[in-house]
């Protein structure tokens, strides 16, 4: 597992080539960039805010799926 600790987060926006409404988040671990596609704006604030106290909390983030540590082990069991 590769683990970095350089990330960045930016603004949820609404996704405008898609029929119906989504949000999307935008954020980067090390140099590559992630994003990820949510139907509401609620729950798109919810993991943006997810990976924002991750981050706070000075926790590392795998370069590989993007995910702080927590969040990709609680999604492996």
């Amino acid at each position: 597992m590769n683990l970095s600790y350089d990330v960045k987060l930016w603004e949820i926006k609404r996704n405008q080539s898609s029929k119906a409404p989504s949000y999307v988040v935008r954020w980067a671990v090390g140099r590559k960039e992630r994003s990820r596609s949510f139907r509401t704006k609620a729950l798109a604030e919810s993991f943006l805010s997810d990976l924002r106290q991750a981050a706070k909390r000075g926790e590392a983030f795998d370069i590989d799926t993007g995910l702080p540590v927590s969040i990709a082990q609680s999604k492996k069991t």
